[in-house]
């Protein structure tokens, strides 16, 4: 071997016992010279093309950029590599006894399964399947090409593989793994030297020595390593070591180099390296995994076990880094034997098929043995090496000790992570608890506000049967034990079949648009309102209505509002029964066909009905839980019991409004055109003050006895009609012509009064209810102002139930109408009761009641105690709290009169 040895990677992966070494075929190869040295590899991108790194040109750029290669040798200024398609060698350099191309002389059609090339010379072993020349069965036979070494060499037993030294070439039997070497023997010393008794896994030729891995994984140096120091200048040489001397290690392969030899321990597969090395050398990697190894004359490089398969160097005078990435191996087609597993990516680099041919692989040698402070977790397979653990009750090395307290940590950071998880899904629970509870106790509390279950500091108790005043904050409700839950019963449609004679227009006492109304007896004699919903197309439509009146009516109990006794839903039929209204509606009185019934609706029992109906309003808007708007306030809907009571019904487009009555809600316009408030109409803009403009159209029909929309007139409609005439103070051109006007128009001039406020265009300037229904009361205690006025006293209490149910029958002795009065009136007894209006002068409107008023209702203006009865109508337009004064002195002469 000249100044730099030919190295070549030494890797078991071709059969079992395949052995390599300097000079032997692989992936890689270094070629050397005066030149500089120059690294070729074949691509790891499956495509077998060759490429290369380096000083020499003649070797750089002879390189053939589109032939692929099977394996790569090298020598002094040449490589040559293994045809991929024909298995015949290809030299390319400037080595003059290596020439470029195919060397010559060249057997036509050879095939040779390995290459090895020394200094220069190439030597390559047949194929077995390749029997020309009249071999005998068994036989190898060994073509070489160079310097004293053309010849074909025929040996009788089968050869495993060849590596080359300097000058001379060596080889295994593949029978008895004995070694042979041929060439140059005064050099070396190598072929007389040869250990005959040996049995060797591999072997690797050095420059002057070569080096095997017998088959207890030892391994053995033999050759004149030591003699040829002297060939390098002294004072270069370093230590005092020899080649022979070799390290205890078990090996899995070994490559030499001028003077050293560096092997792959089974154990880990770490790099060890002996011999003599040169000044400023840098040492092997510690504790770095290598796949193959292969060696210059005075440095070493290796292919690590990491995904990039990015050889390193170390030594003296060769490469540091490579640029490029490399297979392990040659590819073979033979199944991976027993100590050889199979390369992990199953032929795979990345995403890159490593061999090219079909059914071929990498096969890799297996590690032997654990550390000491390790034990064996997973044995060699055909698959995968075996794997050692660190055993943490047995370090020893630093390498354990690093790694079990890395192990620790890791387990101590997994085990806050997951008591961090635990403590984070806890408070997600309590969270998701908390917000569960929350929903169930709003839902809960919902659930009571729409049956109106309030509380019991919310009753407030009509102590006095005779008289009660309506105070700040106080809700009028009957005493607690009296308070009667009322449930709707549910009848059976041949019940109230049979109840209204089948339906039949004999029993049918009214009509609406989308129902008619039945007049009923029950099987126990009660005389019942059956109202029975039209069948129409919009069955999902009628079926809303039908259920929000009855949920509405099951949970609404008042005096003024129409009593829900029962209900039937059989099929498509709905069917809801009321007490029955002996007298029918108002606007039956007012507008229907017998004008006696008109008549008889004087002006004290047209009042008397507006009051009551405003209770039933004020109720509804204020007393209510949540408040109720009732969209079809009007005359048709307000109904006359036998005893002349007004009750207001039809809840069929009530909704629920918010708990603050003043708040709005976004729905789409309902009711009844003459008494749809104008605002709620284009805006759809709805609070309680819609009922407020209806009720103020309702009042303006009871004054003037018009309907709302009549074009009968030539301003038809009521609203822009009666309030510039009312503004005006032309109180008579707006009265019911049918009844003479009353001696004192105060109490009617009132009335209009609180009419045009109501039906103001903008809701915030109308008065609520509460002040509507006192503004009414006061007018009421005027047109009452004497006792004897035939007109039955109004009751101020909440009655719950139906006037049947809870008729009083009281004989009352304290009342100043005579006996003929008495006679005139109906049979049964009256009690007499106090007026709601009856206040004192030191309680103000403010004080009977709390109320959302509006800006029109708060005006400041200082009210004057006497009023003058003859005042303009436009005087009577201040707000309704001035309205709301001290009880006049005939008011007072009323209550020292009857009480």
């Amino acid at each position: 071997m000249g100044h730099v040895l030919v190295l070549a990677v030494c890797f078991l992966i071709l059969l079992p016992g395949w052995a390599c070494g300097l000079g032997s075929m692989s992936s890689i190869a270094v070629s050397y010279g005066e030149d500089g040295p120059v690294f070729c590899g074949l691509s790891s991108d499956g495509s077998h093309l060759v490429a290369c790194f380096g000083a020499d040109a003649s070797v750089l750029y002879g390189a053939p950029p589109n032939i692929p290669f099977l394996g790569l040798t090298a020598g002094d200024g040449f490589v040559c590599g293994l045809l991929l398609d024909t298995r015949q060698p290809y030299c390319w350099g400037s080595n003059s006894y290596v020439k470029s191309g195919v060397p010559q002389p060249m057997i036509e059609g050879a095939k040779y399964s390995e290459l090895s090339a020394g200094d220069n010379h190439l030597c390559a072993l047949r194929a077995a399947a390749d029997g020309i020349h009249g071999a005998s069965d068994g036989a190898s036979l060994i073509d070489c090409w160079g310097y004293n070494m053309t010849a074909t060499h025929v040996l009788a037993e089968a050869v495993s593989t060849i590596s080359a030294g300097s000058v001379f070439n060596c080889g295994l039997f593949a029978r008895n793994r004995t070694v042979f070497c041929w060439g140059d023997e005064t050099v070396s010393g190598v072929v007389g030297l040869a250990p005959r008794d040996l049995r060797f896994q591999s072997i690797g030729a050095g420059g002057y020595h070569v080096c095997g891995v017998l088959e207890n994984a030892q391994v053995f140096c033999w050759g004149r390593s030591l003699e040829m120091q002297q060939v390098a200048p002294s004072s270069a040489v370093i230590g005092d070591g020899d080649v022979n001397i070799v390290p205890m290690d078990a090996m899995v392969s070994v490559v030499g180099g001028r003077f050293h030899a560096c092997g792959i321990k089974s154990l880990g597969h770490q790099v060890a390296c002996w011999g003599f090395t040169l000044h400023n050398s840098s040492s092997p990697p510690k504790g770095l995994k290598m796949y193959v190894l292969v060696a210059g004359d005075y440095f070493t490089c290796g292919v690590p076990a990491e995904t990039s398969l990015t050889p390193r160097c170390w030594g003296n005078s060769g490469p540091l880094a490579l640029p490029m990435a490399v297979p392990p191996g040659i590819c073979v087609t033979t199944v991976c034997s027993h100590g050889y597993y199979e390369y992990p990516n199953h032929g795979e680099v990345g995403s890159s098929k490593v061999c090219k041919p079909a059914n071929s692989r990498l096969c890799l040698p297996c590690s032997t043995g654990c550390p000491r402070d390790s034990y064996e977790s997973s044995p060699c397979n055909a698959t995968a090496d075996r794997v050692c653990q660190f055993d943490c009750l047995r370090c020893v090395t630093d390498e354990c000790l690093s790694f079990c307290l890395s192990q620790k940590r890791t387990k101590s950071q997994k085990l806050m992570a997951f008591q961090m998880c635990i403590f984070v899904a806890e408070i997600v629970f309590a969270v998701i608890l908390v917000l569960s509870v929350s929903v169930i106790a709003c839902l809960y509390v919902r659930h009571k506000l729409r049956h109106c279950q309030c509380s019991n500091g919310e009753l407030r108790l009509a102590k006095s049967t005779a008289y009660s005043f309506r105070k700040d904050n106080m809700r009028v409700q009957p005493d607690v034990e009296d308070l009667k839950v009322r449930r709707a019963q549910e009848f059976s449609y041949e019940e109230l079949e049979q109840a209204t004679g089948g339906f039949s227009e004999d029993s049918q006492v009214g009509k609406g648009s989308f129902s008619c109304v039945f007049k009923g007896i029950l099987r126990d004699g009660t005389v019942v309102a059956v109202k029975r919903a039209i069948k129409a197309s919009d069955v999902k439509k009628s079926s809303k209505e039908f259920h929000n009146e009855l949920d509405l009516l099951s949970r609404l109990n008042h005096a003024h509002l129409l009593n829900l006794l029962g209900y039937c839903e059989d099929g498509s039929e709905r069917l809801l029964v009321y007490e029955f209204m002996a007298h029918g509606s108002l606007y039956q009185h007012l507008h229907g066909n017998d004008p006696n019934l008109k008549r008889r609706l004087n002006w004290a029992r047209r009042v008397t009905i507006a009051v009551q109906a405003a209770r039933g309003i004020e109720y509804l808007h204020g007393y209510a839980c949540p408040p109720v708007i009732h969209r079809d306030i009007k005359s048709s809907n307000i109904l006359i019991d036998e005893d002349h009571n007004a009750r207001v019904a039809d809840f069929g487009l009530s909704i629920l409004g918010p708990a603050d009555s003043g708040a709005p809600l976004s729905e789409l316009p309902a009711g009844t055109l003459g008494y749809l408030d104008p605002e709620y109409y284009r805006l759809h803009y709805l609070t309680t003050k819609s009922d407020v403009y209806s009720f103020g159209v309702f009042l303006l029909e009871i004054l003037s006895g018009r309907k709302a929309i009549d074009m009968q007139f030539e301003e038809g409609n009521i609203v822009e009609w009666a309030v510039p005439l009312i503004k005006a103070g032309d109180i008579f051109a707006i009265l019911d012509p049918v009844l003479s006007p009353p001696s004192d128009l105060e109490a009617l001039k009132k009335i209009a009064s609180v009419a045009c406020k109501c039906v103001r265009m903008r809701g915030k300037d109308r008065p609520s209810m509460d002040k509507v229904t006192t503004a009414l009361e006061h007018a009421l205690a005027l047109l009452m102002g004497s006792p004897c006025v035939e007109q039955p006293i109004l009751p101020t209490e909440v009655v719950l139930g139906s006037h049947r149910m809870h008729k009083v029958s009281q004989m009352s002795s304290n009342h100043s109408c005579s006996e003929n009065e008495l006679a005139d009136g109906e049979d049964q007894r009256i009690e007499y009761r106090a007026p709601s209006w009856i206040t004192f002068p030191s309680v103000t409107s403010s004080q009977r009641r709390k109320s959302s008023a509006s800006e029109a209702d708060i005006t400041g203006r200082t009210a004057t105690e006497g009023r003058n009865i003859g005042s303009s109508i436009g005087d009577g337009l201040r707000s309704l709290d001035e309205e709301i004064s001290p009880a006049s002195p005939q008011e007072n002469l009323y209550l020292q009169h009857n009480f």
